[in-house]
This record gives C-alpha cells, sequence and structure tokens, in this order.
C-alpha cells in the first residue's frame, strides 16, 4: 500500500502529468549573523532557508513570454507590450514575496534578446542602431526602455521589487478591532468598511501631516483637508486622518495663512472687500 500511495502521489494523485514544483526551498549554510533559529529565543540553527522559483517555473515563463512574441511577429510594437506586461506582471506579482531577485534579473535578458530577434527579424535589412532607436529609446537617460511611439512602455521583471512577508504577531487577530495594524497587512476587510478603516487603509497607516506610521495606542483624529468653512464636503477624499498634535498644527499654521503642505489656503484678506491698509483723501487726511 505504501508504494502504490507513493507512485500516486508522483503521479499527481491520479492524474496524468506530474505536479508542478512551482518553487525551490534550500537551506544554505551561513555564519551566525545570518543564521536562522528554530524559535526567538533557540539556538543558531547555521544554516538560512531561502525559496526561489523552481527552473521548471522559469522555463515555462520564458516559454510564454516566447509564445506571446512569435504570435505578435507582426503586430504592432504596443500590442506586444501590452500582451507581454500582462504575462510579466502576473508572474512577477506571484514571486516577488521569495527570494526571486537574480531570477528577475536573468529573464529581463532573456526577455531582451528575445525582443531583439523579434525586431531583426521584422527589420532584416537595418542596421542594429536603426533598429535600436525604433523600438528601444536609448537616449533618455534611463538605460535601454523597449517603448513605443506613443509613450507605452514594456514592465521589466525587476520593476516588480520584492516584498518579504512579516510574520503576523502571535496575538493578533483580524477581528480584534486594531485598525491601525491590519490597516498596514490588509487590503479589504469588513472593518475597513467605516470612515476610520477607509482612511487608515488609504494613508497605509501613515499621518498625513507627519507621515509617521501610527503605532498601537495612538490616538489618532479625522480631519477635513479643505474646511467646510471653504465649501469642503464629507466626502472620502476630502478627510485625512491625524495625530492630535499634528492636527493641532495644522489649524494653527492655517489659522497663520502659512501653507498646509500644498493645499490651497485662503488668507487673510481674500474674503474682504475693503483694504485695512489707510488711505489718504484729496485734502491730505487719512480717512478711516
Amino acid at each position: 500500500m505504501t508504494e502504490k500511495w507513493s507512485r500516486a502521489v508522483l503521479r499527481g494523485l491520479g492524474s496524468r502529468k506530474a505536479p508542478r514544483l512551482p518553487d525551490t526551498v534550500r537551506q544554505f549554510p551561513v555564519g551566525q549573523t545570518h543564521t536562522g533559529r528554530a524559535n526567538q529565543y533557540g539556538p543558531p540553527l547555521g544554516f538560512k532557508t531561502l525559496i526561489k522559483p523552481s527552473k521548471e517555473a522559469i522555463q515555462r515563463h520564458i516559454a510564454e513570454l516566447r509564445t506571446v512574441i512569435q504570435k505578435n511577429k507582426g503586430a504592432s510594437q504596443s500590442k506586444l507590450i501590452k500582451e507581454l506586461n500582462a504575462v510579466i506582471r502576473g508572474w512577477t506579482t506571484y514571486y516577488r514575496s521569495v527570494a526571486a531577485t537574480e531570477t528577475f534579473n536573468h529573464c529581463r535578458h532573456v526577455l531582451y534578446l528575445q525582443l531583439r530577434a523579434w525586431a531583426n527579424f521584422r527589420h532584416p535589412n537595418k542596421s542594429r542602431q536603426w533598429i535600436a532607436h525604433k523600438y528601444w529609446h536609448v537616449d533618455d537617460g534611463a538605460g535601454w526602455i523597449f517603448k513605443d511611439q506613443e509613450g507605452v512602455s514594456l514592465w521589466e521583471h525587476p520593476q516588480t521589487h520584492i516584498q518579504r512577508h512579516v510574520k503576523v504577531r502571535g496575538t493578533a487577530s483580524p477581528y480584534d478591532g486594531n485598525l491601525l495594524y491590519w490597516s498596514k497587512r490588509l487590503r479589504t476587510h469588513i472593518m475597513f468598511n467605516g470612515m476610520l478603516g477607509k482612511l487608515l487603509h488609504k494613508q497605509k497607516g501613515k499621518c498625513r501631516w507627519c507621515e509617521l506610521l501610527f503605532q498601537d495606542g495612538d490616538r489618532v483624529e479625522i480631519d477635513h483637508i479643505l474646511p467646510r468653512n471653504l465649501g469642503g464636503g464629507e466626502e472620502l477624499r476630502n478627510k485625512c486622518v491625524l495625530h492630535p498634535h499634528c492636527h493641532d498644527q495644522r489649524h494653527a499654521q492655517r489659522a497663520n495663512g502659512t501653507s498646509d503642505k500644498g493645499h490651497t489656503i485662503e488668507e487673510l484678506d481674500d474674503a474682504k472687500v475693503s483694504c485695512p491698509v489707510l488711505q489718504t483723501s484729496e485734502s491730505g487726511n487719512t480717512s478711516a
């Protein structure tokens, strides 16, 4: 029974194709400063576990890019870029939480070779310099960018930044009501339906004035970006979340007529018809 069960697992639990292995999990020997631990207070293990995209996954992705390029040999550059961006964004987003920086750079280089072959096939009688200036913008100061004449550029693999997964605290729960903590982690949640939750999620858990992250236990206050007495409404885009002291600083600067970090503030004399400066009359006397 054990042998039959093992064969079934290798066949993908009865399927004809073997199960795909999207990731390669390996342990690498490292020094004391980078070693992993069984727990927070456990002894150093002497190695570090890294998860990378498997060779099979990389080969499948490169083959998919090749298929898209071959299918669009006679299509416009903008159409090719649109289809490639959909494939690249989806694949890199899936692997952005693992150690995939070297893999992304490798895939970018292979894609460049594929696109260069695509361009040479379309213009066999043109020079390499002519082809490079037609399909790549090399003089913009940002390197070789595959971009069409309308400004639509290719989304390269390294443009998807690696985002390490941060473990959830042991006592935290999505239903504990801690909006400050979960607004930094969750994209959608039922507790974000309220005004405070939506604003915290919109601002990514940061104060709009000092741009510092809210800490557990901090008091937060909701303020209007454009005051209601100046025509501001109650919609979400006209509200922000601030620390209490940042709230006071913001209103103090508004009262003094100083800048509010890019938002238009009414000057002290804008709403007044008469000028407070004394004017001289025709007879030379001052008028009140």
